[in-house]
């Protein structure tokens, strides 16, 4: 029982470690300004842009890793996510939709078509766009004990909140809003941790850095 407890504390301390190069960060703010510039102006460039990040980003992150990353601090092979998790996240999306979807039939049959169209791309779209942008940083802090995890949690809940209650935007322009104050304050965290980072650890020459297989 013992030694699965510190498999367990050891594979922890592993994914911890992977989190501590700001390459998350940087690749999440460069993906929040660019998808809320998009929302906020209206361009027609959403999916292939998301198309661009699901079948790019990832590898263009592992070769940042290989040529930065490893050869300063060692290469571990970190378990693949369990298919219930993979699965939850996708269960989680739909249930989002359905209830944005729900929650816009319910407000147009109480209000009116004008006035309920109006009150939810106002107070429901953008809290609910928060909520559902916290997910998956609360789900870091909780996972990894990364506490910034937490902290970016909750600036998303209160971006969502404060930007329509303020009357600073409604709708997508105040999705595109949210996306794009998060994307620069992620983006600035990670550039700044990726400095840092790269100073604390300096490259070793004649390191190997071994492959996955």
């Amino acid at each position: 029982m013992s030694v699965e407890i510190n498999l367990n504390e050891i594979e922890r301390r592993a994914n911890y470690a992977a989190f501590q190069d700001g390459l998350m960060e940087i690749f999440m703010g460069f993906f929040l300004i660019t998808f809320g510039g998009c929302m906020a102006t209206g361009k027609g460039i959403m999916v292939p842009f998301m198309v661009f990040v699901i079948f790019i980003a990832n590898p263009i992150l592992k070769r940042i890793k290989e040529r930065h990353i490893y050869p300063r601090v060692g290469y571990v092979k970190l378990p693949q996510e369990d298919e219930t998790e993979t699965k939850g996240i996708g269960i989680a999306a739909v249930i989002f939709i359905v209830f944005l979807l729900s929650s816009l039939g319910v407000t147009i049959w109480i209000m009116g078509t004008n006035t309920g169209m109006e009150f939810w791309m106002r107070y429901i779209l953008p809290p609910s766009t928060g909520f559902m942008m916290a997910i998956g940083p609360y789900w870091l802090g909780q996972t990894y004990g990364l506490a910034r995890g937490y902290v970016f949690a909750a600036l998303f809940l209160l971006s969502g909140i404060f930007v329509p209650v303020l009357g600073i935007a409604s709708g997508y322009k105040a999705v595109g809003l949210i996306c794009s104050f998060m994307g620069v304050i992620t983006l600035t965290t990670g550039t700044i941790m990726f400095t840092r980072f790269l100073r604390k650890y300096p490259a070793a020459e004649g390191e190997v850095i071994l492959d996955e297989g």
